[in-house]
């Protein structure tokens, strides 16, 4: 179930802060960076793998299990740089494996499109946070980060096949607007997760944990409102509203 979380309108950003935030500031530690980038991305492949024995097209069934080999892929070369950290994968599942859990049970969709609406958009912000936090580690893990992060096959295959499919059932669009809508607010309790933020957020007591997330996000909102932007991007390339 979808957890409550206020968000930004998309006519709001004049009268918000446009202090821009350095992802470096956030960046966590290597191995919590490092940790929590493996998981997500042997999970994307997990899911990848799944979504192409319900694909109704056997070429959309290929093109998905080839991409979900490409993210176990990915996820195999990260594990060398854990290991040079002394961290296991095994280690991995044990600190990240529940929080990512959660966010899948959390934004799972009622079908085949709902699933792949889940893969454009909380797959897709969450490398994009990825990708932005990926400033704050040191040169080589950073080079070799972005390498993994620079291909965007998983957004443009979830791009063309919506696209194909609201163009044929408008109705389905409107479903899936709604949906895209309901999980940004669970990605975005995830990327809160992900993030370290002792660089900026004010130490000080709080009443209680709605107060101290509503405290986070205040923290967070120039980032948090950049990941926003691109996620109505996503949403206006397939013709719905964010």
């Amino acid at each position: 179930m979808s957890q409550k979380l206020s968000l930004p309108s998309r006519d709001a950003s004049s009268g918000r802060s446009q202090i821009q935030l350095n992802p470096a500031k956030l960046t966590p530690s290597p191995e919590i960076y490092l940790g929590r980038l493996a998981h997500l991305t042997v999970s994307i492949a997990e899911q990848l793998d799944q979504q192409s024995e319900t694909a109704g097209d056997q070429t959309l069934s290929k093109k998905l299990h080839l991409l979900s080999n490409r993210y176990y892929s990915r996820h195999a070369e990260l594990v060398p740089l854990l290991t040079k950290l002394d961290v296991s994968p095994a280690e991995l599942d044990a600190l990240y494996g529940n929080s990512i859990n959660q966010l899948l049970s959390r934004t799972k969709g009622v079908d085949f499109y709902e699933e792949m609406m889940r893969d454009y958009i909380v797959f897709g912000m969450l490398e994009d946070s990825f990708r932005k936090l990926a400033k704050g580690l040191t040169a080589a893990r950073r080079i070799k980060v972005e390498e993994l992060l620079s291909h965007q096959e998983l957004e443009k295959l979830s791009q063309s096949t919506l696209f194909g499919a609201i163009a044929q059932d408008p109705k389905l669009g409107h479903r899936l607007a709604l949906f895209g809508r309901m999980v940004v607010a669970d990605c975005l309790l995830e990327i809160r997760n992900t993030v370290s933020l002792e660089k900026v957020l004010l130490t000080g007591s709080f009443k209680n944990d709605a107060d101290k997330t509503r405290a986070q996000f205040k923290a967070l909102e120039p980032y948090t409102s950049e990941l926003i932007a691109a996620h109505t991007v996503r949403m206006d390339q397939l013709g719905l509203s964010a």
